[in-house]
């Protein structure tokens, strides 16, 4: 029996479902499936076991960059305005990564415009700031000036970095933030993968 004829009566057996989050056409055929829960079907009668899993570390693609993430959390996507693109990966506290897309401007000379822009409303509240810029090497090799904040209040800290790359008409910002610097493991979990898998093609 082919594989394909076999995946397609493993579909078309599924039972009781409930709260699924993915459709699956075949044919004139919808079937409604979840992630991560297993199904019992008949096959060849026998009854087995099935469930359908994403990978612990997905791939987001574009045709500037790419980067690896957690398959725990999910990247929003907007348009800023004509010419800039923005996505974001987030955890509840509001700490993670935002990179924008410009395809009409080379945005490398904004970094130190979108560190004063994102820190300004802090230090108004009255937040003290340090300052510990560095540059960073990409996994494809290219080097980043990047403008790290450090801001702390009481016993709050707060990161930001931003850092940008481009040429002639397009590049990318890329801006990390860490809201709580005690409080934000995944937070920084979701940073330093992106870091470290970063490619600007």
């Amino acid at each position: 029996m082919r594989l394909t004829l076999i995946i397609l009566l493993i579909l078309i057996s599924i039972k009781s479902f409930s709260q699924n989050d993915y459709k699956i056409h075949i044919n004139d055929t919808i079937l409604e499936i979840s992630l991560d829960k297993e199904y019992n079907i008949t096959l060849d009668k026998k009854e087995i076991q099935f469930k359908i899993v994403t990978k612990d570390t997905l791939i987001y693609e574009d045709n500037l960059f790419s980067f690896n993430y957690s398959k725990d959390y999910k990247i929003s996507p907007m348009t800023i305005e004509e010419g800039i693109e923005q996505i974001m990966l987030m955890t509840a506290e509001g700490s993670g990564i935002l990179i924008q897309k410009y395809s009409t401007i080379n945005p490398t000379m904004l970094n130190e415009m979108m560190i004063s822009e994102v820190t300004k409303e802090s230090l108004n509240y009255g937040f003290k700031i340090e300052r510990n810029d560095y540059t960073r090497k990409l996994k494809s090799g290219q080097k980043l000036d990047v403008d790290k904040a450090i801001l702390t209040y009481k016993d709050e800290t707060n990161i930001y970095e931003v850092a940008t790359i481009g040429k002639k008409d397009e590049g990318i910002l890329i801006m990390t933030m860490v809201m709580d610097e005690k409080m934000s493991k995944q937070g920084r979990k979701i940073i330093e993968m992106m870091w470290s898998s970063l490619i600007y093609k």
